[in-house]
């Protein structure tokens, strides 16, 4: 738009608004007193966890309470109640620490081929992760953090734990330590810019903020579940 279109464009809205002449500047607004970094501030740990787990049920996320020593059961147990199948993992530390690598091959062993189980590696190359993961029905992921105002999680991608997994998979399932739960994007912002501040060549490709099950109504207000990403969302929330 050249300068003289704009000055119509902006006279027009004056005359709108009664004013009779056109402002040459608009002054800076003052951010300084903004209510984004006090909101829900005075809320204690327990209550930002009741808000994260309210968000979830409007949101239509299921979400189970466990303990770092039960995690490997409950997850367990989430698969089956979301109707087993191929199950995709992430390469985390996260994995390691529970040892749920060796838990899901017992399980392959035994199980019939009610579950099988695929993890995502890096040394595999791009192709053949993408592939295992398009048709797998589960996608396993241990987000960063959370934001309770929304219930949703804060999902980085890296080398160990491929974008696709939450995304391409029918059900995502979230494993989410309820100590790095935040009230609000504002914190939430915070947190990563601390977390990659002193090394940022840490800082991964993309984060995605994931806030439940996918839906959208874009095309003549038609609700459509699934239509870019999991149709189905289950938070483990970890109490530790």
């Amino acid at each position: 738009m050249d300068e003289v279109k704009r000055n119509q464009f902006v006279a027009r809205l004056s005359r709108a608004l009664g004013r009779d002449q056109v402002p040459t500047s608009v002054p800076a607004f003052d951010y300084s007193h903004g209510p984004q970094e006090n909101m829900f501030k005075e809320l204690s740990r327990e209550q930002v966890i009741t808000m994260f787990k309210e968000q979830c049920e409007r949101v239509g996320t299921k979400f189970v309470d466990t303990t770092p020593d039960k995690l490997g059961e409950t997850i367990m147990a989430v698969i089956e109640e979301r109707g087993n199948g191929k199950v995709i993992f992430p390469s985390t530390s996260e994995v390691e620490e529970y040892k749920l690598k060796e838990l899901f091959e017992k399980d392959a062993a035994s199980n019939g081929g009610v579950r099988t189980y695929f993890q995502w590696d890096p040394a595999k190359g791009r192709e053949e992760n993408i592939s295992n993961t398009a048709n797998a029905d589960i996608g396993i992921t241990f987000p960063f953090c959370g934001i309770a105002e929304t219930a949703t999680v804060v999902q980085a991608s890296f080398e160990e734990s491929g974008r696709a997994i939450s995304l391409l998979p029918e059900t995502h399932v979230a494993v989410l330590y309820t100590d790095t739960i935040n009230p609000r994007m504002t914190q939430t912002m915070e947190h990563l810019a601390e977390r990659y501040h002193n090394d940022p060549s840490k800082f991964p490709t993309n984060v995605c903020l994931i806030s439940g099950p996918s839906r959208t109504a874009d095309i003549e207000l038609v609700t459509v579940d699934g239509a870019h990403g999991p149709i189905r969302v289950t938070y483990i929330l970890v109490n530790r």
